[in-house]
């Protein structure tokens, strides 16, 4: 069987891609076949070959396009609601964050849960080739350090980066299991809580 829609060469990986996404939006990462793709563009399963090498390449590829919309979801969320303070600026962040694993849960277990995840990178200077430039561990570890320097922390970033990094995806990985109509407004006040409790600590014991 051709590639029966007649679809230019990137026309069907991008087609490809965006049926692939819609399977994980809906169902997840695991319901991911190449047969069921290949139905949606009305094309073979051997035309998807052509332009990815195996499912791992394609998952690959998913995954990149998970992380820009996870990236452009904490961004634009953050500029709209850019404060002077950084310590706001990180607690937006961290609502952002949750928010994403509310609203998009396939999207997020698939980024930090399918064994997909990219590797996270916490030195400046070090780079990998596959390293995409909307990546999220990134902007969050520049507000992280915009909020150190305002607590006047200036070097050895790295154990605070790991230490919120883990507190807020560890926060979302788990928030379905908050029984309470008042889920968001609960959320932010653990946010808020454990930035303030965190600002305390790092004031008394790096100063």
């Amino acid at each position: 069987m051709s590639e029966k829609r007649g679809f230019h060469h990137g026309d069907l990986k991008n087609e490809i891609i965006k049926q692939g996404l819609k399977i994980i939006d809906k169902k997840g990462f695991k319901a991911v076949e190449l047969k069921d793709i290949a139905k949606a563009c009305g094309v073979s399963t051997p035309s998807i070959y052509r332009h990815f090498n195996n499912k791992v390449s394609l998952m690959e590829n998913l995954l990149l396009n998970v992380s820009e919309i996870f990236y452009d979801f904490l961004a634009t969320g953050l500029k709209a609601n850019l404060k002077k303070d950084p310590k706001e600026n990180l607690i937006c962040m961290g609502l952002r964050f949750v928010k994403f694993s509310q609203e998009y849960p396939h999207y997020f277990e698939f980024l930090f849960y399918s064994g997909f995840e990219r590797h996270i990178i916490l030195e400046t200077d070090t780079h990998l080739k596959h390293f995409h430039e909307k990546n999220s561990f990134e902007l969050f570890k520049q507000e992280v350090i915009k909020y150190l320097n305002g607590c006047g922390i200036k070097q050895n970033y790295t154990p605070h980066i790991v230490n919120l990094w883990s507190y807020i995806s560890g926060l979302a990985g788990i928030v379905d299991s908050l029984d309470t109509t008042e889920k968001d407004k609960i959320l932010a006040g653990y946010i808020r809580s454990m930035v303030q409790t965190y600002t305390l600590g790092i004031t008394h014991t790096d100063n």
